[in-house]
């Protein structure tokens, strides 16, 4: 059986934690793909949070103890891959005995953890839940303390505390890490420098043009990859073609690609939250994901479609056409997943359910961007249309309209607000036409899954009020099977609705005074505002809060102009400015 779409939404989990709530999840969340992985392994696997691995474990219990193609329960690819504590924690209360289990290559979860870096914390718990586990060798006679110790450049000294069995060192300073990271750095550059000064044999020159033909590759089919490493793909390019003009056949590639990740940096919010510009590679991606606020789920779901799209171009950047041939081809040690015939991921139809202001016309122009960003979908393009641009007097009429529509945002999303009125008869028309264009778009998806979207058909997103929208879907079960996915918007809490406010505010060029903080202005809202008047509102409340503040501004302006203040700021907003408008405009 091949992946299914609950394999893939386990890489996201914000789309998994709707789906669960469908009554076929239960089977889903049992079946296996041609791999054995059930959604579990695949959610573990993906550093899943503590609610996702509750939500599997609940419409599958069987699932913690149940082992993969390569003998891997659960627990066992959670210590792989560097799941979370909590996701750890809760695998060991469903099976204890998983920590007792071993793999096909003969390793505990305790071996998979030390050999790959897993978080201390999460050691710890292998070893209280099985101690024995510190003595015993895998097939290849290693124990975990070998493993922890194989790579001294990447030597965790509270692991290795641990493993030896004595109590963990004192947490170490922000200086004494950087120190330690500076070590690890030198240790690596002297162990790359005594690679090459060994002669021609310990590594050839040939294996060294195939990685850089690689990388470029890469970088020129799919740069997001090199992004996601910390790789500006520009700066690499120059780099590579520097050293080739300078070295000819001599190229430092492991020099380049390391001072490359060096140079890694992610955009920072300040103290009072505002982001902040950095000099390292910029990442078009994590940067619009970055402007919003909140909505946690829909940025895994994201990154987890990113995660799979850049995983299909790794392997066709690696994997030259015909395959793999030959025992000693440089290639060959190539993970067994990429060498897969998987096509790249699609983006699926979706449905937004939240308040007003609650953000899904800004996300859904966000999601436009960021999947052209990914190469998902061709065209940047977001158009937003509601029942009257897709309705008309008559049944021909509406069809051809909503054709018009299909065709002028072909390439990108198509965003149907309030999408529930499709649903409404007219008041003036007794003919239901909002049925006709439900119908001519259901009929326009179901042609282009068969072109296998050849036709560039765009991606709809309904979006609308919760009750009223899962009124509609509950009697449109038809439409419900072309939306798999559902994304639920929930009210803004105060602190949040405070950051939307400093990063407004910040965009049209304002400052913040010092004391001018998110937990300041979100005691305020909380204090002079209602929970109902928020959840009316949501984002709007920024947006209002910032026009009332810049009419402060305004008025404090004119008295410093008639007092000769030459000390005045007009681009400040201080608290009294906030305080003025939440108490006396917000009611």
């Amino acid at each position: 059986m091949s992946e299914t779409k609950l394999h893939e939404f386990c890489k996201g989990f914000g789309a998994l934690l709707s789906r669960s709530k469908q009554p076929s999840f239960p089977e889903e969340a049992s079946r296996l793909n041609d791999r054995g992985n059930l959604p579990l392994h695949a959610a573990c696997s993906f550093q899943a949070t503590a609610d996702v691995i509750e939500v599997l474990l609940r419409a599958y219990p069987g699932g913690a103890s149940q082992p993969n193609g390569v003998g891997n329960l659960p627990i066992h690819q959670a210590a792989m891959w560097q799941a979370p504590v909590e996701t750890v924690e809760v695998l060991l209360v469903r099976h204890p005995e998983g920590a007792t289990v071993r793999n096909q290559y003969g390793s505990l979860p305790l071996h998979l953890a030390a050999s790959n870096r897993a978080a201390p914390e999460v050691v710890k718990l292998l070893i209280d839940a099985y101690p024995d586990a510190l003595h015993l060798q895998n097939d290849d006679g290693m124990t975990p303390l070998d493993l922890a110790m194989a790579d001294e450049a990447m030597v965790n000294d509270q692991v290795v505390a641990m493993l030896e069995g004595r109590p963990p060192p004192p947490e170490m300073t922000r200086r004494q890490k950087a120190d330690k990271f500076n070590e690890r750095a030198d240790m690596l550059e002297r162990k790359i420098v005594g690679m090459r000064s060994s002669g021609p044999g310990a590594r050839s020159n040939n294996n060294i043009k195939l990685a850089l033909a690689a990388v470029r590759k890469l970088a020129d089919r799919f740069p997001h990859a090199l992004y996601s490493a910390g790789m500006d793909p520009n700066e690499l390019e120059i780099a590579f073609s520097d050293q080739l003009e300078n070295n000819g056949d001599k190229i430092d590639a492991e020099i380049i690609l390391m001072d490359a990740v060096r140079k890694r940096s992610k955009p920072l919010r300040d103290a009072r939250g505002a982001l902040t510009s950095t000099t390292g590679p910029r990442d078009r991606v994590e940067e619009l994901l970055s402007s919003i606020i909140g909505l946690d789920h829909i940025k895994s779901q994201l990154r987890g479609l990113r995660r799979t799209a850049e995983i299909c171009d790794l392997k066709e950047s690696l994997i030259p056409p015909g395959g793999i041939r030959g025992r000693n081809h440089p290639l060959n040690l190539i993970p067994p997943a990429l060498a897969e015939d998987t096509g790249r991921p699609t983006a699926d139809h979706m449905v937004f359910l939240g308040n007003p202001g609650s953000g899904k016309t800004a996300v859904a122009r966000l999601l436009a961007k960021a999947y052209h960003e990914l190469g998902i979908l061709r065209k940047p393009k977001f158009l937003e249309v509601e029942r009257m641009d897709l309705c008309g007097r008559d049944k021909a009429t509406t069809i051809m309209k909503t054709k018009e529509v299909i065709d002028e945002a072909r390439g990108g999303i198509l965003f149907i607000d309030e999408a529930y009125t499709l649903g409404m008869s007219s008041k003036r028309n007794k003919l239901d036409t909002g049925t006709d264009a439900i119908n001519e778009i259901m009929r326009s998806i179901d042609d282009s899954t068969k072109k296998r979207g050849e036709d560039n058909h765009p991606l709809v997103i309904l979006a609308g009020f919760p009750v009223e929208m899962n009124t509609f879907m509950v009697f449109n079960g038809d439409l419900r099977k072309r939306f798999p996915l559902t994304f639920e918007f929930p009210d803004y809490s105060c602190v949040e609705l405070a950051q939307i406010f400093m990063d407004l505010a910040n965009a049209k060029g304002f400052d913040l005074a010092e004391d001018l903080k998110p937990s300041v202005i979100a005691k305020l809202l909380e204090e002079e505002t209602s929970g109902q008047w928020r959840g009316e509102r949501n984002g709007r409340i920024s947006e209002m809060l910032l026009t009332g503040c810049r009419a402060e501004v305004r008025k404090r302006m004119r008295v410093a102009q008639m007092e000769d203040d030459l000390d005045f700021d007009p681009q400040l907003i201080i608290r009294s400015d906030v305080e003025t408008v939440i108490r006396t405009d917000f009611k």
